[in-house]
C-alpha cells in the first residue's frame, strides 16, 4: 500500500491539511518543534484507514475534532500493488456520528463499502491486515519501542498463527461442548435408568402370561369341543336306543321262527326218509297212519311234497339266519355308537375344571357315582331317565367352566395388555437409551478427532513459530549492525519471542536487560522493520509504506545519518518511508520534506 494523497479538515491541530502527489519511493521527512503537528499526520493516516488512532480510545475519538469545531473529516488515497487506486473518506462529529465510505478513484459516486463495519471488513480484504497488525509493524507511534509480545494477536497474525490459534480455540470450545453434551446425555440416561428400574420388568412375566393365556384358550376350546361332542353323541345315543331295542326284538323273533322252520324242515326230511327208504318200519307205518288220519287224501303220490316242504323250510331257515345275522350286525353297530358315547362321556367327565364343579343350585355331583356312568352305558345297565339328567348336568358344568375360563381370559387379557404396555414402554426407553449411548459414542469420537487435531495444530504452531522467529532474525541481521554501530550483529528469538542479542565484544548472547535503554530501542526498531517485512510477505501486498514517529530518539548524528541512508535500501517492498523527527542531520536529501510550524494550522504540500 502506497499513500498518494492526504486531506484533513479540522483534525487535531490542523484546520486544513493537504498533501498531494506524494512520492511512492524514498523518505518523506517530517520535522518541527514539539506540538507542531508532526505526529498528527500519522494520526490522520491511522484514523482514515481504521477509524481509530493509537493515542485515543474508541470512546475518546471526539477529541480528534479541532478545538472550537463541530466536525472533522479525512480523505486518504492509496494504491495497492501499483494498480488499484482507492479513496477512503471519514467524517466525525461531536454527537458521535461516524460516517465512512470506500471507493475506487474515479468511481467515488459508487462506493463499494459504506458504514464503519462494512468499510472495516472491506479494508481488511483490500490490505490483508487490520489495525492491530498495522500498529505493530508499519506504524510506529511516538512511544517506547518494546519487544514484540508473544500473546499479541498482531504478531501471531504476522507469523500465520492466528488462524491456527482460532481453529485450536474452536476445537477446544467444541470439545467442551461435546463434554457438556455427554454430561447432558448422561443425565438423560440416568433418568431412563430410573424409569426402567421403576418399571421393574421381568423378562419371563410376558412369556408366563402368554403361556397362561394359550393354556386358557386351549382349555376353553377343549371345553367347547367336548361339550359339542357330548351333546351330539348323546343325541345320537338317545336316538339309537329305540333302534337297538327294535333290532333286538326283531332278532329274537327271527331266531324263534328260524328254530321252528329248522324243526319243521328236520321233521319233513325225517318223515320223507322213513316213508321212502323204510316204508316197512314200525315208525314209518305209524307216521303214515298219522298223516292219513290228518289228510285222508294222502297217498304215495304225495311223498315228494315232503321233500318239497323240507326244501322250503330250509330256505326259510336260511333267510331267517341271514336276518338274525343282519340284526346282530346292526345291533353291534348300535353298540359301537353306545361305546362311542361312553368314550365321549368319559372324556367329558375329565374336562378342565371338572373337579368339584358346582351344579345348578349350588349342589355338587357325586364324582364316584358319575365316574361309573360310562361303564353302566356300556353294560346297558342305566336307563335314559337316569342318564339324561346327568348328561345335562355335565353339559351345564362345562358351560359354567367355560364361562369361568372366559372371565379368567378377560382378566388375563387385561393383565397382558397392561404388561405389553409396560414392555413397549421399556422397549422404547431401551431404544432411546441406545440412541443416547450412540450419541455418547459419537461425541467421544468427535472429542478424539479434535484432540488429535489439537496435537497437529500444536505441532504446526511450533513449526510456524520457529520459522517465523528464524525469518525475523534473518531480517534483523541486515539492519542491526547499522542501528547499533556494529556492536551487535545477531538476534536470538525464542518460541515465546524472548529476544537476546549477540555482542560482538563479549562474543556471547545477552539479555536485553543487560544493555542500555537506548540500545534496546535501536534493537527494537530493527525488529519492528523486520515485522513489517514479515507482514508484507504474508499479505503479498506489493510495495508498502511505513510511518516511523521519532524512531531515532536515542541515535547520535552519525548513527541517524547511516540509518537514513540505509532505510531506502533495506527492502524493495518498503519503498515509501515516513519519518518524524524534531530535526534531521544537515545535508540529507529526501523525496519530500514537510516542515511543521507550531503557529500554523494549515499544511499544504505536493510531491
Amino acid at each position: 500500500m502506497i499513500i498518494t494523497d492526504i486531506r484533513a479538515e479540522n483534525f487535531l491541530k490542523y484546520s486544513h491539511l493537504e498533501l498531494t502527489e506524494l512520492p511512492d519511493k524514498g523518505i518523506i521527512a517530517i520535522d518541527g518543534a514539539n506540538e507542531s503537528g508532526k505526529s498528527s499526520i500519522g494520526e490522520v493516516i491511522c484514523f482514515a484507514l481504521f477509524g481509530r488512532t493509537f493515542s485515543l480510545g474508541q470512546e475518546e475519538l471526539q477529541k480528534l475534532i479541532r478545538w472550537g469545531e463541530t466536525t472533522c473529516s479525512t480523505t486518504l488515497r492509496f494504491r495497492i500493488n501499483d494498480q488499484s487506486h482507492y479513496k477512503i473518506t471519514r467524517m466525525l462529529d461531536r454527537d458521535g456520528n461516524h460516517g465512512v465510505q470506500l471507493a475506487k478513484v474515479g468511481e467515488e459516486t459508487q462506493p463499494f463499502a459504506r458504514g464503519v463495519v462494512e468499510v472495516d471488513e472491506a479494508i481488511y480484504d483490500v490490505l490483508g491486515y487490520g489495525y492491530d497488525e498495522f500498529i505493530e509493524s508499519f506504524y510506529l507511534a511516538q512511544r517506547e519501542i518494546i519487544a514484540p509480545q508473544p500473546h499479541s494477536q498482531a504478531v501471531k497474525s504476522m507469523a500465520g498463527l492466528s488462524t491456527l490459534e482460532y481453529v485450536a480455540f474452536e476445537h477446544e470450545q467444541e470439545i467442551e461442548q461435546e463434554r457438556q453434551a455427554i454430561a447432558q446425555v448422561g443425565r438423560e440416561i440416568a433418568g431412563i435408568d430410573d424409569e426402567l428400574n421403576e418399571l421393574n420388568l421381568d423378562p419371563q412375566a410376558m412369556l408366563s402370561l402368554e403361556s397362561d393365556q394359550q393354556a386358557l384358550q386351549a382349555n376353553e376350546s377343549l371345553l367347547s369341543e367336548k361339550g359339542a361332542a357330548l351333546e351330539s353323541s348323546f343325541s345320537t345315543y338317545r336316538a339309537m336306543l329305540p333302534k337297538k331295542f327294535a333290532a333286538r326284538k326283531a332278532k329274537g323273533r327271527a331266531r324263534f321262527f328260524r328254530f321252528l322252520f329248522f324243526v319243521a324242515g328236520l321233521i319233513s326230511a325225517i318223515s320223507w326218509g322213513l316213508l321212502v327208504r323204510l316204508p316197512e318200519n314200525e315208525y314209518s307205518q305209524r307216521l303214515n297212519a298219522l298223516i292219513t288220519d290228518a289228510y285222508p287224501q294222502w297217498g304215495a303220490q304225495h311223498l315228494p311234497w315232503l321233500l318239497y316242504a323240507t326244501a322250503g323250510f330250509g330256505v326259510l331257515f336260511l333267510l331267517l339266519w341271514i336276518r338274525v345275522a343282519t340284526k346282530r350286525s346292526k345291533i353291534a353297530g348300535l353298540l359301537e355308537q353306545a361305546e362311542g358315547f361312553a368314550n365321549v362321556l368319559e372324556s367329558a367327565l375329565l374336562h378342565p375344571g371338572s373337579e368339584n364343579s358346582p351344579a345348578e343350585g349350588g349342589e355338587v355331583s357325586d364324582s364316584s357315582l358319575r365316574q361309573e356312568i360310562p361303564s353302566r352305558v356300556r353294560e346297558e345297565s342305566i336307563f335314559i331317565s337316569e342318564l339324561e339328567p346327568e348328561v345335562n348336568l355335565l353339559i351345564e358344568e362345562m358351560e359354567q367352566a367355560k364361562e369361568r375360563f372366559q372371565q379368567q381370559g378377560i382378566r388375563l387379557g387385561m393383565a397382558i395388555q397392561k404388561e405389553r404396555g409396560r414392555v413397549e414402554k421399556g422397549n422404547k426407553l431401551d431404544e432411546i437409551k441406545r440412541g443416547f449411548l450412540a450419541q455418547i459414542a459419537e461425541h467421544d469420537r468427535r472429542i478424539i478427532q479434535r484432540e488429535r487435531s489439537l496435537e497437529l495444530l500444536a505441532g504446526a504452531t511450533r513449526h510456524l513459530s520457529q520459522r517465523f522467529n528464524r525469518d525475523l532474525g534473518d531480517s534483523v541481521r541486515n539492519t542491526l549492525p547499522i542501528f547499533t554501530d556494529n556492536n551487535y550483529e545477531h538476534l536470538q528469538i525464542d518460541d515465546d519471542l524472548t529476544v537476546r542479542v549477540f555482542s560482538s565484544q563479549k562474543r556471547d548472547f545477552m539479555d536485553l536487560e543487560e544493555i542500555s535503554s537506548g540500545t534496546q530501542r535501536q534493537i527494537m526498531l530493527a525488529v519492528r522493520l523486520a515485522l513489517s517485512q514479515a507482514l508484507i510477505k504474508r499479505t503479498e501486498g506489493g510495495r508498502q509504506f511505513v510511518f516511523l514517529d521519532e524512531p531515532f530518539a536515542f541515535f547520535d548524528q552519525g548513527r541517524t545519518r547511516n540509518a537514513l541512508r540505509m532505510l531506502p535500501k533495506l527492502d524493495e517492498s518498503i519503498s515509501q518511508i515516513w519519518i518524524v523527527a524534531q530535526d534531521f542531520p544537515d545535508g540529507e536529501a529526501f523525496a519530500l520534506s514537510l516542515a511543521c510550524d507550531k503557529q500554523r494550522s494549515e499544511l499544504v504540500a505536493a510531491g
